[in-house]
């Protein structure tokens, strides 16, 4: 049976009309092409590999406790992530998703434990479930008029809707003005309770490609509020990965 606090204990931390045909004007379909565009140019700077591994510190401060470790996340386009922690508390630990679904493996266990939609947004999970969150697949998006500034960044207002199966209801994303990056996003629930606040505080330039060097994820949920992750990408590698890695019946004893 799934133990929560086996993902608690990561703390790192991770969105038909019957018979008729949606008819949209040339107008709307402009705007549709334009906010989907935006989105993807955000989702730009986190999803730089296709397939290949993201090098990763995290530091977790949950009050006056703070637990560091390092962690590879290997993903491969556009649904698949595989975190494996490496040193402290948590080595040996994976977190692995495809598609919708999340499983715990555990160095002491035989078998994958199945973590439930809502945990995945929990401790650990959570981490892979940023890794992979795509702004551009999870949401809809309708720019909003007002301006607003982001850690001294000026950045213009985007108000996101969560597509069908999301885990997330809606949000809000501030991109900077001049260079379209996000700065800031909060998402909430389907139920409308706010869950992640992330901060995008640093960028960085690999390859000719600007990347994202630093998260912030703000824990609002009641079980893990006052507990803040940062997430700092080293490295980008872009690899061939096996396609066992991403099967939970193999990933338990690679890489």
């Amino acid at each position: 049976m799934f133990d929560p606090k086996e993902v608690g204990i990561c703390r790192l931390g991770a969105m038909v009309l019957f018979a008729a045909p949606l008819l949209v004007s040339a107008a709307g379909r402009e705007s549709q092409d334009s906010s989907s565009a935006l989105l993807r140019a955000a989702d730009a700077p986190r999803h730089v590999l296709s397939e290949g591994v993201m090098r990763v510190r995290a530091i977790v401060q949950h009050e006056e406790e703070i637990t560091r470790t390092t962690l590879d996340v290997y993903v491969r386009s556009p649904d698949r992530a595989l975190c494996v922690f490496r040193d402290g508390k948590l080595k040996g630990r994976k977190v692995l998703m495809t598609d919708q679904r999340v499983w715990l493996l555990l160095p002491d266990t035989t078998h994958p434990i199945r973590v439930s939609p809502n945990q995945r947004l929990f401790g650990g999970a959570s981490i892979g479930d940023v890794a992979r969150l795509r702004f551009a697949d999870e949401f809809t998006a309708r720019p909003e008029t007002t301006e607003e500034v982001v850690d001294g960044v000026p950045c213009d207002v985007v108000t996101l809707s969560g597509r069908r199966g999301s885990a997330y209801g809606s949000g809000t994303l501030w991109l900077g003005t001049e260079d379209g990056l996000p700065r800031r996003a909060v998402l909430s629930l389907p139920s409308g309770k706010a869950a992640k606040d992330l901060r995008f505080t640093a960028y960085g330039v690999e390859n000719g490609r600007t990347v994202l060097r630093r998260l912030e994820i703000h824990h609002l949920l009641p079980s893990e509020r006052a507990t803040v992750t940062t997430l700092e990408f080293t490295a980008y590698e872009q690899k061939s990965l096996p396609e066992n890695l991403f099967d939970p019946k193999h990933a338990r004893i690679l890489p």
